[in-house]
């Protein structure tokens, strides 16, 4: 019992800071960080893609209008609730007198949290909450670390590189403006660059800044140390490279997905992008699917190397939209039609079984009387207006985007210059407070 007591929370001695501190770091965190990586490596594995869309840069689907807080992540954040709720320290330590007032001590002595490594359960308790899709609790965490570690540099950027994530997870792009600007201020750790990569990638690709995201998504893959992860993001760069147009570094980038350790469905996939990245000199796939094209590809590759892959069209069962998924990559108008062209249409008379009659319908000629030319070029012209206008409008939106802009860092300098001042005023009052406190001292001693 007197144990028991001596090593109570309430108290702030080196023997119950060291006890705490040991009970956090092994008891309990251990366990829970060891949860949440082994969660995060599953659903990495475990998670189904959309491979006609985008590939997310995090393998979990975005949770929309959440009415229950809780999920996966579930059993860390118990773990770190119950380290915090029963290892902190908040109690402030007795002084002593004989022992000299130096600035570390003043400074050791003005934080609200003496168990030294409760700061870690914190953080990982944020992470789970992020995790889970509870954008809100997580921030309540993060902001409340800001407080609560605010003398410690490091963690602090670190959460701000968490909250960067959360705010733009949540679609908060201004706040997450305002907390990019301040992250770019500031010397990152050596420790913390590839957390910051990361999730610099996927804000720029949230923000379809695509042209800007690639060098960063080419780190990410570099330093990724998960296996179904980095594959994951080299297919996402490969179809980034695919919607700029550049075919030939889409090419290798999904060649250098497949592999023997790779699941089928990223194999499989990877080679329909491929197919659908041919170049339009390339032999179409034909309409039975079954003859191998021999033509060199755009990347140099030769397509018979993809005869075995052509093979998966055979079935058309397991590709029911490959032309939708075609027109989610190909942009220019050759490959649009190579990709209509390969696939069979449907008879504008399904009663006639041979060739489609060579009569052109009445919508496609071309009109015969002056009455209807010149309502075609009135309606030409009516067309011309209006794209005129529009292009009017865009440019005035344009205009308002960069007012807007000009007005969010006008704030955020005079929030920086308030913040500063505050600052000034805080410290100012400490001084004042520490030298009210030594005139204090010296007037007991005298006494």
């Amino acid at each position: 019992m007197m144990l028991g007591m001596g090593c109570s929370s309430q108290r702030n001695t080196p023997v119950t800071r060291a006890y705490h501190e040991l009970t956090t770091r092994y008891n309990i965190y251990y366990n829970a960080e060891k949860a949440y990586n082994e969660i995060l490596e599953n659903q990495a594995e475990t998670f189904t893609e959309d491979y006609a869309a985008l590939l997310p840069f995090y393998p979990g689907a975005p949770v929309q209008d959440k009415k229950l807080a809780g999920g996966p992540f579930d059993p860390v954040v118990e773990k770190t609730s119950k380290a915090i709720r029963e290892h902190s320290i908040s109690a402030k330590p007795r002084r002593d007198p004989s022992q000299p007032q130096t600035q570390a001590l003043r400074q050791w002595l003005q934080q609200e949290e003496f168990n030294p490594f409760i700061h870690k359960a914190w953080l990982l308790l944020g992470k789970a909450h992020l995790q889970n899709g509870d954008h809100e609790e997580a921030l309540a965490v993060f902001m409340q670390m800001q407080r609560l570690f605010n003398q410690d540099k490091e963690l602090i950027t670190e959460t701000e590189i968490w909250l960067l994530r959360t705010y733009t997870e949540m679609g908060r792009d201004y706040d997450a403006g305002n907390m990019l600007y301040a992250l770019q201020s500031k010397t990152i750790p050596p420790h913390l660059h590839d957390l910051y990569t990361e999730t610099y990638a996927a804000r720029l690709i949230h923000k379809k800044e695509y042209t800007a995201a690639i060098p960063w998504l080419k780190k990410t893959i570099d330093q990724e140390k998960n296996f179904i992860q980095k594959k994951r993001l080299q297919y996402l760069l490969g179809q980034i490279y695919a919607l700029n147009g550049e075919t030939a570094m889409a090419w290798q980038a999904f060649e250098d997905v497949k592999g023997l350790n790779m699941p089928a469905a990223f194999n499989r996939q990877a080679s329909l992008a491929q197919l659908a990245l041919q170049d339009k000199t390339t032999p179409t796939v034909k309409s039975d699917l079954t003859e191998k094209p021999d033509a060199t590809t755009t990347a140099g590759q030769s397509a018979n190397e993809l005869s075995i892959d052509s093979t998966l069209l055979t079935n058309p069962a397991q590709t029911p939209h490959f032309q939708d998924y075609y027109l989610t990559y190909l942009k220019r108008t050759s490959f649009r039609k190579m990709t209509t062209d390969s696939i069979p249409q449907p008879s504008l008379h399904p009663d006639i079984t041979g060739t489609q009659s060579a009569q052109p319908s009445s919508a496609m000629k071309q009109p015969q009387t002056r009455e209807e030319l010149k309502k075609q070029l009135e309606q030409k012209a009516a067309e011309a207006l209006q794209q005129k206008e529009q292009t009017a409008t865009n440019k005035s939106r344009e205009k308002l985007l960069k007012e807007r802009e000009k007005e969010r860092k006008e704030k955020i300098r005079q929030r920086e210059k308030e913040l500063r001042e505050r600052e000034r005023i805080r410290e100012a009052a400490i001084k004042q407070k520490e030298q009210q406190r030594e005139q204090q001292i010296r007037k007991q001693q005298r006494q």
